[in-house]
């Protein structure tokens, strides 16, 4: 009985290490066209992808050439399967692996190519055609040795990097500024004077310089090479430290190149002020001529030709402004925006310079912010 069961749970191990035995697989010959990596360093590219899948055991680059060296074979020219057979058959591998690195113009080629060593034949071919950015080639080869070995690759890498005759759709961005925002601003105009004034005159006894904070949101609806196009949303908060609350929000189209960080962006901005309705006294329009409407009470007894109670029509022109004692509103202007990204490791620094503006005046200011960026 205990040799029965002696024998069961041997043959049980072998099948078990038999079922789990990986293939084994070497890699030669990447052939390299018009890209800043050379022969040997793709080789290495190769090596690397294929290892981490985890399908093979993959022969050492130092191995290999001991093989080649012993059987005096020469690979700067073995790309075809008859050659490629040989060297598997002298390494004693079962799968042979090799490909190309090539650049077509505006687009980069990279083929993989799996030979089985006792057919003599491909088992599959891959190629892949990406976007010609040369500093992502590693993660190219990733893409095509997936694609090759029936492992799915992440969506996110597809759309970033697969070359399409048009642009791709739900494109992920390289740069993303989500994060905090702190600037100051500058208000000129009407808005500015304004600021100024005392609280008796419609004023807000402020100056026109204030802070702002707040926070920025972003996406991007297309991302192709270095490009991004973007929709952002800033919410900010002026003018705290002179004890007002101002809110706004600008809604931008922005563009942005992901390669050196500059940015530009326009759109419209939202803003929450307290607006009066008055007119101007005199022939001239100043702030010290400015009355609210409610301020005209002219009886009509005092005009011989009114015979009855009451006050007298206004006969000034009505305006609408700022004013402190007005009820608040919603007001909309124009923003532009140009700024640049700076980078120091994980951490993304953007820095914007803006515009805003509307017939009652306008901002100009520096806003700068931060976020961290991890890669997977």
């Amino acid at each position: 009985m205990k040799t029965k069961l002696f024998t069961l749970i041997t043959l049980f191990t072998i099948s078990l290490t038999s079922f789990a035995q990986v293939p084994t697989a070497a890699i030669v010959s990447v052939y390299t066209q018009g890209v800043k990596i050379s022969p040997d360093m793709a080789e290495s590219l190769m090596r690397i992808e294929v290892t981490k899948t985890g399908k093979f055991n993959v022969l050492d680059k130092l191995d290999m050439l001991e093989v080649l060296n012993e059987n005096q074979i020469d690979v700067s020219n073995c790309f075809g399967k008859k050659c490629l057979t040989t060297v598997g058959s002298q390494a004693g591998v079962d799968k042979m692996i090799t490909g190309a690195i090539e650049n077509l113009g505006k687009k980069i080629v990279i083929t993989v190519k799996l030979l089985d060593v006792k057919t003599g034949n491909y088992d599959k071919i891959a190629i892949e055609e990406f976007i010609n950015l040369d500093t992502e080639v590693q993660t190219m080869m990733q893409i095509t040795m997936n694609k090759a070995l029936g492992i799915e690759n992440d969506p996110e890498l597809l759309n970033n990097f697969v070359y399409f005759n048009q642009p791709p759709e739900a494109p992920i961005t390289y740069i993303k500024n989500n994060g905090p925002r702190m600037g100051m601003s500058f208000v000129g105009g009407d808005m500015g004077q304004v600021l100024q004034n005392p609280a008796s005159m419609g004023g807000f006894d402020a100056t026109p310089i204030m802070t702002q904070i707040g926070y920025q949101f972003e996406g991007s609806y297309l991302s192709a090479g270095n490009f991004q196009a973007l929709i952002e949303g800033l919410v900010f908060l002026t003018g705290i430290e002179q004890n007002m609350f101002n809110p706004s929000l600008a809604i931008l189209n922005g563009f942005r190149s992901s390669k050196n960080g500059w940015e530009i962006g326009f759109g419209p901005t939202f803003r929450l002020s307290r607006i009066a309705n008055g007119y101007y006294v005199g022939d001239v329009i100043s702030n010290d001529n400015w009355r609210l409407e409610s301020e005209w009470r002219v009886p009509a007894n005092l005009d011989t030709t009114s015979p009855w109670g009451g006050y007298l029509d206004n006969p000034h022109e009505s305006y609408s402004r700022m004013d402190s004692r007005g009820v608040v509103k919603l007001q909309a202007g124009w923003v532009w925006a140009l700024g640049k990204t700076f980078h120091s490791g994980y951490l993304n620094i953007p820095v914007n310079a803006f515009l805003s503006y509307n017939k009652n005046g306008h901002f100009i200011g520096l806003s700068m912010g931060f976020n961290i960026t991890k890669k997977d």
